[in-house]
């Protein structure tokens, strides 16, 4: 395999992950042999997040594994203690850094994180990407230790720097389908996701199918519309991006397509809708998934959807806990974000959602978000005109 061959393997792995919920091991796995390397984790989080920096995500992988146990240590026992990460947020956007260029002479000789934490990790050595969003949150990629004899080569970075767009896309298109409940979701199931709205394109580019939630948007005609089957932007110069950003998604046959972002604006709303681009390659089981070229996930940040957490505990026969976590997950939150607002550790969160799949008679989040997001047409007393 050549290592053109490797890096469009890696690609498509990647994608393919950003959509299911189980792939993510194999495509972190391919990712590390493809760049040379013993590991690397993904972080996203909120640099400005009040006292200290939150994190909403942050996963580690070694080898061919992930290492929750690292994970949790690293959280748990260094964060606050990592002298570098206000540091982190210095770096350019993209900017590839050397971890011991971050810390000092001093804290070489006396940093716990550095001392023992990266040192067991094998990752003093290791490289650190930021990532900055659009929303003032950031994507950070650490990379562990070069895998090669002399350290880490010219043509190794620059492999790391190919890679970079493709892992910040992962990461924002993996963080939209966790928030609307999607992930390892079919496409049929996508067009009847009700939180976040949905395009499946043809391999030409033409539009296939629309759940209801993008549909609206579509007919709205407010920044984006459909012109004749065509995705298409009010403004001149967002259509001729957004046309660009959909022509990398689906490129000729046997090439590996790339995702992307970009925002729309909208005359009669405050805020721009946000599209992620995603290729798909022969997504799903059933006939259908082979002619979608790429799926278009927007989302539009003021139509998150509110659902009273009384209600669904009546309805749902949830304890006020259990329906408050319900409801936080299908309206938009994370598992690490619930933790923070609820004090408590991930896996506590983890335990109260498996009540409720285990009370509701379901196993996959999708259904939950479903079956909550069911009852925001309906309102308590309090709310009646």
């Amino acid at each position: 395999m050549t290592e053109q061959d490797r890096f469009e393997r890696t690609l498509a792995s990647l994608y393919r992950a950003a959509l299911a919920d189980v792939n993510w091991v194999s495509a972190a796995a391919l990712v590390n042999d493809t760049i040379r390397t013993g590991g690397h984790g993904l972080s996203y989080g909120d640099p400005c997040g009040g006292v200290e920096p939150k994190v909403f995500l942050h996963r580690l992988f070694v080898g061919r594994e992930r290492r929750e146990d690292l994970e949790q240590l690293y959280l748990r026992d260094y964060f606050r203690r990592d002298e570098v990460i206000l540091r982190l947020f210095g770096l350019r956007d993209g900017e590839v850094a050397y971890k011991s260029d971050l810390y000092t002479d001093q804290e070489k000789k006396t940093s716990a994180v550095y001392n023992e934490f990266r040192r067991v990790n094998q990752s003093q050595k290791g490289l650190f990407m930021v990532f900055d969003e659009p929303d003032g949150r950031a994507i950070v990629w650490s990379v562990g230790n070069s895998a090669e004899r002399g350290g880490w080569g010219h043509d190794q970075i620059e492999t790391v720097k190919r890679l970079a767009p493709h892992i910040r896309q992962f990461v924002r298109v993996r963080h939209a389908m966790a928030n609307a409940g999607a992930l390892g979701a079919s496409l049929a199931e996508l067009l009847e996701d009700g939180r976040s709205g949905f395009i499946q394109l043809d391999r030409r580019g033409r539009i296939l199918e629309a759940n209801d939630r993008a549909r609206d948007i579509l007919l709205k005609r407010d920044g984006l519309c459909d012109a004749e089957g065509v995705l298409t932007a009010g403004i001149p110069e967002e259509d001729a991006e957004l046309q660009r950003v959909l022509a990398r998604a689906l490129p000729p046959y046997g090439v590996q397509g790339a995702g992307g972002s970009m925002k729309i604006t909208r005359t009669k709303a405050r805020t721009p809708l946000v599209l992620e681009v995603h290729p798909v390659q022969g997504m799903g089981a059933d006939h259908r998934a082979w002619e979608v070229g790429a799926l278009v996930l927007v989302v539009d940040p003021e139509a998150r959807p509110r659902v009273d957490p009384d209600l669904a505990a009546a309805v749902l026969g949830l304890t006020p806990t259990e329906s408050r976590v319900a409801v936080e997950l299908a309206t938009g939150q994370t598992v690490a974000g619930i933790a923070h607002e609820l004090g408590c550790a991930e896996s506590t969160v983890c335990t109260h959602l498996k009540r409720v799949y285990r009370k509701q008679g379901i196993s996959k989040q999708t259904e939950l978000v479903r079956r909550v997001l069911s009852l925001e047409a309906l309102r308590g007393p309090q709310e009646g005109g």
